[in-house]
Protein backbone atom coordinates (compact mmCIF):
# COMPACT_ATOMS: atom_id res chain seq x y z
CA UNK A 1 0.00 0.00 0.00
CA UNK A 2 1.23 3.49 -1.07
CA UNK A 3 0.21 6.53 1.73
CA UNK A 4 -3.35 7.88 1.59
CA UNK A 5 -4.38 11.36 2.66
CA UNK A 6 -7.92 11.03 3.80
CA UNK A 7 -8.82 14.95 2.63
CA UNK A 8 -7.75 16.52 -0.19
CA UNK A 9 -8.00 19.93 -1.71
CA UNK A 10 -10.16 18.83 -3.82
CA UNK A 11 -12.23 17.87 -1.22
CA UNK A 12 -12.41 21.28 0.65
CA UNK A 13 -13.08 23.04 -2.69
CA UNK A 14 -16.14 21.14 -2.99
CA UNK A 15 -17.09 21.46 0.62
CA UNK A 16 -17.03 25.53 0.56
CA UNK A 17 -18.68 25.37 -3.59
CA UNK A 18 -21.41 23.55 -1.94
CA UNK A 19 -21.72 25.87 1.07
CA UNK A 20 -21.43 28.83 -1.15
CA UNK A 21 -24.35 27.50 -3.42
CA UNK A 22 -26.89 27.22 -0.86
CA UNK A 23 -26.04 30.57 0.20
CA UNK A 24 -25.86 32.08 -3.23
CA UNK A 25 -27.80 29.82 -5.61
CA UNK A 26 -27.94 32.48 -8.60
CA UNK A 27 -23.66 32.61 -8.24
CA UNK A 28 -21.51 30.69 -10.38
CA UNK A 29 -18.91 29.19 -7.84
CA UNK A 30 -15.69 28.25 -9.54
CA UNK A 31 -12.44 27.22 -8.60
CA UNK A 32 -9.10 29.05 -9.08
CA UNK A 33 -7.83 31.12 -12.44
CA UNK A 34 -7.01 29.59 -15.87
CA UNK A 35 -4.90 30.82 -18.39
CA UNK A 36 -6.53 31.70 -21.79
CA UNK A 37 -10.22 31.34 -20.14
CA UNK A 38 -12.09 33.98 -19.76
CA UNK A 39 -13.95 34.73 -16.60
CA UNK A 40 -17.63 33.45 -16.31
CA UNK A 41 -19.96 36.48 -16.47
CA UNK A 42 -21.02 37.94 -13.05
CA UNK A 43 -22.32 36.83 -10.85
CA UNK A 44 -19.86 34.51 -9.43
CA UNK A 45 -18.12 33.83 -6.70
CA UNK A 46 -13.78 32.78 -7.12
CA UNK A 47 -12.28 30.43 -4.86
CA UNK A 48 -8.37 29.88 -4.31
CA UNK A 49 -6.18 27.85 -1.27
CA UNK A 50 -3.70 30.71 -0.67
CA UNK A 51 -1.53 29.12 2.59
CA UNK A 52 -1.92 26.06 4.46
CA UNK A 53 -0.32 25.86 8.00
CA UNK A 54 0.03 23.29 10.48
CA UNK A 55 -1.35 24.20 14.10
CA UNK A 56 -0.16 21.03 15.46
CA UNK A 57 2.70 17.99 16.26
CA UNK A 58 1.11 15.35 14.79
CA UNK A 59 -0.22 12.91 16.40
CA UNK A 60 0.58 8.96 15.50
CA UNK A 61 -1.61 5.75 16.05
CA UNK A 62 -0.59 2.23 15.15
CA UNK A 63 -3.03 -0.26 13.96
CA UNK A 64 -1.01 -3.34 14.49
CA UNK A 65 -3.74 -6.20 12.96
CA UNK A 66 -3.89 -4.13 9.51
CA UNK A 67 0.13 -3.12 9.18
CA UNK A 68 -0.92 0.32 9.29
CA UNK A 69 -0.07 3.81 11.03
CA UNK A 70 -2.16 6.85 10.76
CA UNK A 71 0.05 10.32 11.29
CA UNK A 72 -2.45 13.47 11.95
CA UNK A 73 -1.99 17.15 11.89
CA UNK A 74 -4.86 19.53 12.01
CA UNK A 75 -4.63 21.93 9.30
CA UNK A 76 -5.29 25.38 8.91
CA UNK A 77 -5.91 26.70 5.51
CA UNK A 78 -6.72 30.19 4.46
CA UNK A 79 -9.06 30.23 0.92
CA UNK A 80 -9.33 33.51 -0.73
CA UNK A 81 -12.85 34.29 -2.27
CA UNK A 82 -13.70 36.75 -4.62
CA UNK A 83 -17.11 37.71 -4.96
CA UNK A 84 -18.10 39.36 -8.49
CA UNK A 85 -21.09 41.22 -9.65
CA UNK A 86 -23.18 44.56 -8.49
CA UNK A 87 -24.32 42.57 -5.40
CA UNK A 88 -20.94 41.49 -4.45
CA UNK A 89 -20.78 43.87 -1.53
CA UNK A 90 -23.78 42.52 -0.45
CA UNK A 91 -22.42 38.79 -0.64
CA UNK A 92 -19.55 39.32 0.95
CA UNK A 93 -21.16 40.48 4.10
CA UNK A 94 -23.49 37.95 4.35
CA UNK A 95 -20.71 35.26 3.85
CA UNK A 96 -18.66 37.13 6.03
CA UNK A 97 -21.45 36.68 9.10
CA UNK A 98 -22.33 33.52 8.32
CA UNK A 99 -18.87 32.20 8.44
CA UNK A 100 -18.43 33.22 11.86
CA UNK A 101 -21.60 31.69 13.08
CA UNK A 102 -22.78 27.97 13.45
CA UNK A 103 -24.93 28.07 10.55
CA UNK A 104 -21.37 27.21 8.39
CA UNK A 105 -20.18 24.65 11.07
CA UNK A 106 -23.71 22.61 10.60
CA UNK A 107 -23.31 22.74 6.84
CA UNK A 108 -19.45 22.05 6.35
CA UNK A 109 -18.91 18.20 6.13
CA UNK A 110 -14.95 18.14 5.26
CA UNK A 111 -13.47 21.06 7.41
CA UNK A 112 -14.81 23.74 9.52
CA UNK A 113 -14.65 27.76 9.81
CA UNK A 114 -12.56 29.47 11.88
CA UNK A 115 -12.76 33.19 11.30
CA UNK A 116 -12.66 35.67 7.90
CA UNK A 117 -10.39 39.09 7.72
CA UNK A 118 -11.81 42.04 6.72
CA UNK A 119 -13.64 42.44 3.36
CA UNK A 120 -11.80 44.53 0.75
CA UNK A 121 -12.91 46.47 -2.36
CA UNK A 122 -11.04 45.41 -5.44
CA UNK A 123 -12.84 46.35 -8.59
CA UNK A 124 -11.28 45.00 -11.61
CA UNK A 125 -10.61 45.68 -15.46
CA UNK A 126 -12.02 42.84 -17.96
CA UNK A 127 -11.45 41.66 -20.57
CA UNK A 128 -13.65 44.21 -22.33
CA UNK A 129 -11.42 46.75 -20.26
CA UNK A 130 -14.66 47.75 -18.56
CA UNK A 131 -14.44 47.63 -14.96
CA UNK A 132 -16.30 45.17 -12.46
CA UNK A 133 -17.27 45.33 -8.52
CA UNK A 134 -14.90 42.63 -6.89
CA UNK A 135 -14.83 42.53 -3.33
CA UNK A 136 -12.45 39.95 -1.76
CA UNK A 137 -12.24 37.93 1.81
CA UNK A 138 -9.43 35.41 3.07
CA UNK A 139 -11.83 32.73 4.60
CA UNK A 140 -9.85 30.34 7.62
CA UNK A 141 -10.93 26.79 8.00
CA UNK A 142 -9.51 23.70 9.64
CA UNK A 143 -9.47 20.06 8.76
CA UNK A 144 -7.15 17.09 9.91
CA UNK A 145 -5.28 15.72 7.63
CA UNK A 146 -4.51 11.97 8.41
CA UNK A 147 -2.37 10.32 6.35
CA UNK A 148 -2.21 6.48 6.50
CA UNK A 149 1.42 4.36 5.97
CA UNK A 150 2.01 0.92 6.03
CA UNK A 151 3.92 0.07 9.16
CA UNK A 152 6.00 -3.37 10.35
CA UNK A 153 5.40 -4.25 13.82
CA UNK A 154 6.64 -7.49 15.70
CA UNK A 155 4.56 -10.28 16.55
CA UNK A 156 6.71 -11.57 19.66
CA UNK A 157 10.25 -11.58 20.54
CA UNK A 158 12.19 -14.02 22.68
CA UNK A 159 15.53 -12.94 24.93
CA UNK A 160 18.17 -14.79 26.24
CA UNK A 161 19.81 -13.97 29.21
CA UNK A 162 23.78 -15.10 28.77
CA UNK A 163 26.29 -14.64 31.54
CA UNK A 164 29.64 -13.57 30.84
CA UNK A 165 31.72 -15.39 33.16
CA UNK A 166 33.95 -12.86 34.87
Amino acid sequence: MATALNVTQTEIYKDVRRYLLGLFPDCEVIQGYSNNVPLPNAPFILMNIIRESEMNTQINEWKHLDGLADVTRSIEVAMQLDFYGVDSGRNVRVFSTLWRDYHACERLEVCQPLYTDEARYIPLTNEEQEFEARWSITASLTYNATVTHTQDFIESASVSINRIPS
